[in-house]
């Protein structure tokens, strides 16, 4: 069998008692989720779930000339239809991966 190690945390009495709760509805227990959680980030090689900051405080006018100053230094403009997809990506009604298809189907 396997050599285990011991982790321990520290987590606020409500937080412990709301996961566990869940965990027993899951029909797991707290040992088999903390492993499941570490065995994910092994495999993922990162935090399986999104980690982000608080949203910038840039706005949207803001991140466009942000891009755009950025592009004009390679000599690339941005036309009216990047503006309008830089609108709707950082509304948040384009997602990154909507973004990214956009693009690949464009090379």
């Amino acid at each position: 069998m396997e050599k285990m190690g011991l982790v321990q945390a520290r987590t606020p009495e409500n937080v412990k008692e709301n996961a566990m709760g869940i965990l027993e509805k899951l029909g797991l227990n707290m040992s088999t989720y903390i492993n499941m959680s570490l065995n994910q980030l092994i495999i993922q090689g990162g935090i399986p779930f999104p980690v982000k900051l608080n949203p910038t405080i840039y706005s949207i006018q803001e991140a466009i000339n942000e891009v755009e100053a950025t592009l004009n230094m390679e000599g690339i403009l941005l036309t009216d239809e990047d503006i309008t997809i830089l609108k709707a990506y950082k509304s948040g009604e384009l997602s990154g991966d909507e973004l990214r298809e956009m693009i690949l189907s464009e090379v």
